[in-house]
């Protein structure tokens, strides 16, 4: 039988792929709880889920900081973050199970997405945009539910249906309206599952057992510009690519470079400049130099890597420590840097090289 699925207005259409995504399986990876504190952190059961592993999450008033009490992902190094522009971000889902419990009002989430005014566990200096989900239960059990909200990420002005809130101790309380909107999804820290109106509205006073399984953020996953694409194939037949995932946003400095599609075992590092360039096979490498002007590259200590048997490789950035050929730069909002990867490559039994095609970003 088919979950019934609840809609928050209307989705979006058109291709997407997971920015982040959890089914329990196993366990509760990102430490998704209650409000970041340790001891509510939902309790992972291995059966019961839809299907599979699941999430129990005990929820109540009382022990919540917030006018409704928020599940969020506690984890220090989560994945429900970024640059939701950037990242295309279209929608949040997720399912649901009320065990047992009751409120008095009733329990109408709503989705939250969070600035977390750079402290990651104090909820007094965040700002928040919100939006109801359009799911409501009050008492006793309630069964599997899908619950899925829009995302208008693309939006440079506030979405219908969206309130927003700075609270006192947040650096973006001096902003409002569209400009607060645009600070937010451009630096999101994390996601939350309030009970009802996290900010602005009458106290929720409940006590429920939920179980959640299936979170799944969408986007079309992609950061950047590409350009000097495709590059040249290499000796899987195919050209190899680059992406940058995590947030464009300077303060934030979480991003990584990711270099796909390469032949196996082979070791490569990245390379970055400001400007672009074109270079037909330099040194005698089989692929094509895309970048121009002072190129750094990465190749301190644990940089130079390897794309082992998945034919790809990572690197995470430390925006403060970039790679030029006079030394280390830090990269400020309102640069635009371009990246690209080099690795080797053996044709014939013959070595040689190869490079990705390149990217450009705007940082903010």
């Amino acid at each position: 039988m088919r979950l019934p699925v609840l809609l928050a207005f209307a989705l979006c259409t058109g291709a997407s792929a997971q920015v982040a995504s959890e089914d329990f399986g196993v366990t509760n990876t990102d430490d998704w709880g209650i409000e970041f504190d340790p001891n509510l952190v939902g309790v992972h059961m291995g059966t019961g889920g839809n299907p599979g592993g699941r999430i129990e999450v005990t929820v109540q008033s009382s022990s919540s900081q917030l006018p409704a009490a928020m599940i969020v992902p506690g984890a220090a190094n989560h994945p429900w973050k970024g640059d939701f522009r950037g990242l295309g971000v279209t929608s949040f889902s997720f399912e649901r199970q009320v065990e047992v419990g009751s409120s008095n009002f009733g329990t109408r989430p709503f989705f939250v997405i969070a600035n977390d005014g750079g402290t990651r566990t104090d909820l007094s200096d965040d700002a928040w945009a919100f939006v109801f989900t359009g799911d409501v239960f009050q008492f006793g059990f309630s069964p599997w539910l899908t619950v899925s909200t829009p995302i208008p990420s693309a939006s440079a002005t506030t979405p219908a249906g969206w309130d927003l809130a700075a609270l006192p101790g947040s650096p973006l309380g001096g902003l409002s309206g569209d400009a607060l909107w645009n600070a937010i999804i451009q630096d999101v820290d994390y996601i939350g599952i309030a009970m009802d109106r996290p900010f602005g509205g009458a106290f929720w006073f409940g006590n429920h057992i939920i179980s959640l399984d299936n979170l799944v953020l969408e986007g079309n996953g992609i950061l950047g510009t590409r350009y000097c694409s495709p590059g040249v194939n290499n000796s899987t037949g195919a050209p190899s690519s680059i992406e940058l995932t995590g947030s464009a946003s300077v303060s934030q400095n979480n991003l990584s470079l990711v270099a796909s599609d390469l032949p196996l075992n082979a070791f490569g590092f990245f390379l970055t400049s400001q400007a672009q360039g074109f270079v037909a096979g330099p040194g005698g490498s089989d692929g094509n130099l895309c970048l121009g002007g002072s190129i750094g590259r990465y190749v301190g200590p644990g940089q130079i890597v390897n794309s082992g048997a998945a034919g790809s490789f990572t690197l995470a950035l430390d925006l403060t420590q970039t790679p030029t050929p006079t030394g280390l730069v830090a990269i400020a909002a309102g640069e635009t840097w371009n990246f690209q990867a080099w690795h080797r490559d053996a044709i014939g039994g013959v070595a040689t090289s190869n490079f990705t095609d390149g990217i450009s970003l705007q940082f903010q």
